[in-house]
């Protein structure tokens, strides 16, 4: 079977679209794919920063919680109530430790 000059000229110029179609197809698929990353990396750096914020100003508001219990508590039962605040945050310390270590554990 001996193909003609034009018409395996024509199979080639057919192969050639063909693979030009694909390069096509695949770039944008690659872009796409570019977009949807850069987005979802810009939605997860703003809900860590939103994370880090709230988790400041919770601290804060702990914070000043306990400096209004010992002003509160200051002629009558001071040494208690710093002791008391001192083991409240050791406890929400050791509950943040052990949610920290449940959520990076491997889980096989």
């Amino acid at each position: 079977m001996s193909f003609s000059g034009s018409a395996a000229s024509l199979l080639l110029d057919s192969i050639e679209r063909i693979g030009a179609s694909v390069g096509r197809l695949v770039e944008g698929k690659v872009a796409a794919l570019r977009a949807a990353v850069r987005a979802e990396v810009r939605r997860a750096v703003s809900a860590a920063m939103w994370g880090v914020l709230a988790a400041l100003l919770a601290f804060t508001a702990l914070e000043f919680a306990a400096i209004t219990i010992l002003i509160a508590a200051w002629d009558t039962h001071r040494v208690l109530a710093a002791g008391l605040i001192a083991a409240g945050f050791l406890l929400l310390a050791i509950v943040a430790l052990l949610a920290m270590r449940s959520n990076t554990s491997n889980k096989n």
